[in-house]
């Protein structure tokens, strides 16, 4: 019998820190020496997808070749890429490390530290049996080679509370974003959460300010926006999704105090009874199996966009946190190692873990929930991914846009506007400008070069009904001197 550890990191040490340079790398035999262990890195916790299905694979490959291996698990996200960084730097990454298709897998490919998974699907003919949607989302934007391995298929969507759609008169499920808002309102009506969102995660946020650039544009947006020739202040689709997520937020169809729930714990209140709606996928299917058998649950894709062409396929498709091969350390069992996951990786997917193959040429057993006979449609066609956000985007880009998404859809200062009939003035310059500027409730303006009648002529053009207080609004309008006060202080803030 093997021996195996499990090692479990949920945060970042000084001691991990001082073992790098004899870390994981460091501990499997190179390519031309005898191997004893094989090790690997991965994102989440002993219940996880990722660990499951590796620690399974692993343990039934290793006991067969008299290995032992060793797992080690990092939960937080923002610690596992500091860490797998610093692995990078090292040099002393682990046989197998999760890697998401971006920033980190481009810092791989630098120092010639990942193994061609394209290639090698090529010569044990499983190339052609990968998921064409996956394919796409994990190929290599520089060179077109395909470095990762993806952990699974998911696909995303959202789920709805059948009662409570039904009490508010909705017959059928919203397939625009403006009927999305129609039935929000109506859920708000009747003293109901409307949406369920894990605010506090940069991603569920991000997916609101994604889905009408994806669903116009695939990529193109945001690898415009990466290289600077494109930006929400001037593609129609993106301009769309910044009013979408101000509108969600600002007019409160997101759950009191979102901004500071994840998404566990947003999952835990939909799924517990909470809210009519919540942007799920098929990694969550457990949760939501016994609710859909007993036809408490439904589900929608991404809605369109109005007024613009929208992609054919509206289901996200992703390949979740996927996983690298370390060139350095590929040998012989390496390679075997490789050639057991695939044969065996739709079977632990199916059977063992209950997720969706990344092989599309796999019948999906019986005897899974509903739900994968049921979802399966909705992607089986597809060959362009999604693509996310989080992962493509650069540290510095992604934590302006994780900042102003929050501010977007939170009634904070700026936002009292809203609640008031008031306008919103924002800086000239900052990146909320850029997102905003083209709303037809923004004035953008910088407080040096502030034109208080031009304000007030453009306030005046303003559409009355537009605002829920709009008493308010007539009063302030009535009222100048207040108004001018009230602004100045405002602007000087």
């Amino acid at each position: 019998m093997n021996k195996m550890k499990k090692m479990v990191s949920l945060a970042l040490t000084a001691a991990m820190t001082a073992g790098l340079m004899t870390g994981m790398g460091a501990m499997t035999a190179s390519a031309d020496s005898e191997r004893t262990k094989i090790t690997a890195l991965l994102k989440g916790t002993e219940s996880s997808e990722q660990f499951l299905t590796f620690d399974y694979l692993l343990k039934n490959f290793c006991e067969e070749k008299g290995l032992d291996y060793e797992i080690e698990l990092v939960n937080d996200q923002q610690d596992y890429f500091t860490k797998l960084q610093m692995y990078i730097n090292s040099d002393t990454l682990p046989d197998i490390f999760g890697c998401p298709n971006g920033a980190l897998s481009a810092a791989c490919k630098d120092v010639d530290a990942l193994v061609d998974v394209g290639a090698e699907l090529e010569r044990n003919g499983y190339a052609d049996k990968l998921n064409g949607a996956l394919r796409d989302f994990l190929t290599d934007a520089d060179d077109g080679n395909l470095y990762l391995f993806p952990q699974a298929l998911y696909c995303e969507f959202f789920m709805y509370r059948k009662d409570i759609f039904e009490d508010a008169g909705i017959t059928e499920a919203p397939t625009t974003w403006k009927e999305f808002e129609e039935d929000c309102q109506k859920i708000a009506d009747m003293g109901e959460i409307p949406v369920i969102v894990g605010g506090s995660d940069a991603w569920q946020l991000m997916r609101y300010l994604s889905f009408s650039p994806w669903r116009v544009t695939g990529p193109e947006f945001i690898q415009g926006y990466q290289a600077g020739t494109d930006s929400f202040s001037e593609n129609e689709s993106a301009k769309y999704a910044v009013n979408l997520l101000s509108d969600l937020g600002t007019k409160g169809y997101f759950e009191p105090g979102f901004a500071s729930v994840d998404f566990t714990s947003a999952s835990n209140l939909f799924f517990g009874g909470t809210g009519a709606i919540f942007y799920t996928g098929s990694g969550q299917f457990s949760m939501a199996e016994e609710m859909y058998d007993n036809g408490q649950l439904g589900f929608f894709p991404v809605p369109d966009t109005e007024g613009m062409d929208n992609m054919s396929t509206n289901v996200p498709v992703h390949a979740g946190f996927a996983e690298a091969f370390n060139k350095a350390t590929y040998d012989d069992t390496m390679q075997e190692f490789f050639d057991y996951m695939c044969e065996n990786y739709s079977d632990v997917c199916y059977n063992q873990v209950q997720i969706f193959s990344p092989f599309s040429d796999e019948t999906i057993p019986e005897g899974l929930p509903q739900l994968f006979y049921d979802v399966q449609p909705m992607f089986e066609n597809a060959e362009t991914a999604w693509t996310s956000w989080d992962d493509k985007l650069d540290s510095d880009v992604l934590t302006k846009i994780v900042d102003e998404q929050q501010k977007l859809a939170m009634t904070v200062k700026l936002y009292d506007g809203i609640r008031y009939g008031l306008p919103m003035l924002i800086s000239k310059g900052s990146y909320m400008g850029e997102l905003m500027q083209t709303n037809d409730f923004v004035y953008v303006t910088n407080v040096d070069e502030f034109d208080i009648e031009a304000f007030k002529s453009w306030y005046q053009s303003l559409n009355k009904e537009y605002y829920p207080y709009s008493s308010e609004y007539l009063q302030i309008q009535k009222d100048d001197e207040r108004f001018e006060s009230r602004l100045l202080a405002f602007v000087k803030e």
